[in-house]
């Protein structure tokens, strides 16, 4: 029978805690044993750093009693830290010879980051260490997490830094000091991206939406869907989570400082998928070599519409006519089957760059002639393990012009396990036969999947 132990960190968050044993008690027929240490983390900083280790040499008592005593197989124990909880769990772990798996979640940075591995959480301390990254800014920034990779598998969600819903702005403090009072409402202004580690593990654990994450060498790379397929045997993915230890990666290639990303939502449930949209665009003879500007699309389905995702949350993008741009969208569901696109597309001057501003003597439009809609993450519709594409040929919908051009449909292996049944490669195309759809800054175009007889 498999043993999970959490241990909290320097905020007493009971609630999560609470919470995270009833998901994993839900999950699972497990042991779950909660180390309490609320008051040797209470004190100043640097006094509770130190107790660390103390509490780690406990944990490691009590574990190693365990095997002698009763026989527990240490592979089969789990330990789960939480900030100095997860440095806690690094200092058990060098002390249990065989132990299963360390998840560390957002650990702590101040006396760990750029420390030598004795000191914090690292790769040696179990077969398997994640670790879910939350809070990476400099502690002189108000961060409380370490940036730095400790284990075999670092997920860096929204790049590890800022947590969506954790600005200031977005924080309803009001409606937080009503329903959980003082304690917890001062808990979220000021530690809202260092908690948020527990409530994705915690989200992670029953969810039917898989955390895929993708490694990549920057998370601006992976918005731009450069990191898209998972290659042979998902060599190149990770489930984040309580599944992380299901990732093929483990098994094949485990490179301990790899970081992989991915995005999520701003409140429960986090999990989003992923998309990647690939805009195609023309050049004909009127048109600017670059333009630069936001863009939004509206996915139809066989399964309902979903508007106005946008593309450019992170601000403008440049395009370069003639070539093809790639970015990441995402969605709390599986979007369907794609029958048709709307892309709107507006124009940015930025008085910073003269070159962009746009008046009566350049033109802002966008000719695009094609766009690819390819999901990153694991499909429902098919076998466990399948990312699929569909190609979406432009047509305006205003004045019933269209392009036709050849789709390329493929079936890939995502996460490595089975494939799809059938394999989905298909040629889509639109009726009219126009090379391009010209897209005026500030409207929409319509791109769709169906063919001329």
């Amino acid at each position: 029978m498999r043993r999970e132990l959490l241990k909290h960190a320097d905020w007493n968050v009971v609630v999560a805690r609470l919470r995270c044993e009833r998901e994993l008690l839900k999950h699972a027929d497990w042991n779950v044993v909660v180390v309490d240490w609320a008051g040797g983390s209470l004190p100043l900083y640097t006094q509770a750093t130190a107790n660390t280790r103390l509490v780690g040499l406990e944990v490691a008592y009590f574990i190693n009693y365990l095997q002698s005593t009763f026989g527990l197989d240490p592979a089969d124990v789990h330990l789960i830290g939480h900030s100095l909880g997860a440095h806690t769990a690094g200092y058990a772990g060098e002390r249990i010879v065989g132990l299963g798996r360390i998840t560390g979640l957002d650990p702590a940075e101040p006396f760990f980051q750029g420390m030598p591995t004795i000191t914090r959480l690292d790769p040696s301390d179990a077969k398997l260490v994640d670790v879910i990254h939350t809070d990476g800014k400099s502690i002189f920034l108000l961060g409380y997490g370490m940036s730095q990779p400790c284990g075999h598998i670092d997920f860096y969600p929204n790049n590890g830094k800022e947590q969506p819903g954790c600005d200031l702005a977005e924080t309803p403090l009001p409606l937080t000091l009503i329903r959980d009072g003082l304690e917890e409402a001062s808990r979220v202004l000021v530690a809202c991206n260092h908690i948020r580690a527990i409530k994705l593990f915690i989200d992670s654990i029953n969810t039917n939406c898989p955390y895929v994450a993708h490694r990549c060498d920057s998370y601006q790379h992976f918005l731009q869907g450069r990191c898209f397929t998972c290659k042979e045997n998902s060599s190149t993915c990770a489930l984040m989570g309580l599944q992380a230890h299901q990732s093929n990666v483990v098994s094949t290639d485990l490179t301990p400082g790899s970081k992989y990303y991915f995005t999520t939502g701003k409140e429960f449930p986090f999990c989003r998928r992923h998309y990647r949209v690939t805009i195609d665009l023309a050049k004909p003879p009127r048109a600017e070599s670059w333009v630069q500007g936001y863009m939004k699309v509206s996915l139809h389905s066989e399964d309902g519409v979903v508007r106005n995702l946008d593309l450019t949350p992170n601000g403008y993008v440049k395009l370069q006519h003639g070539q093809s741009r790639s970015l990441v969208v995402t969605h709390p569901s599986d979007v369907g089957r794609l029958r048709k696109v709307e892309f709107y597309w507006e124009y940015d001057m930025d008085v910073l760059q003269p070159r962009s501003l746009c008046f009566f003597w350049c033109n802002d439009h966008l000719y695009v002639s094609a766009i690819e809609v390819a999901e990153m993450d694991i499909s429902t519709r098919g076998s466990y393990g399948s990312a699929q594409g569909y190609k979406i040929c432009s047509g305006n919908f205003s004045k019933r012009l269209a392009v036709s051009c050849e789709l390329s449909v493929n079936t890939k292996e995502a996460m490595g396990h089975v494939k799809r049944d059938t394999d989905m490669k298909s040629k889509l195309c639109t009726p009219g036969n126009r090379e391009y759809a010209d897209i005026a800054s500030r409207s929409t175009a319509v791109f769709v999947d169906k063919c001329a007889s």
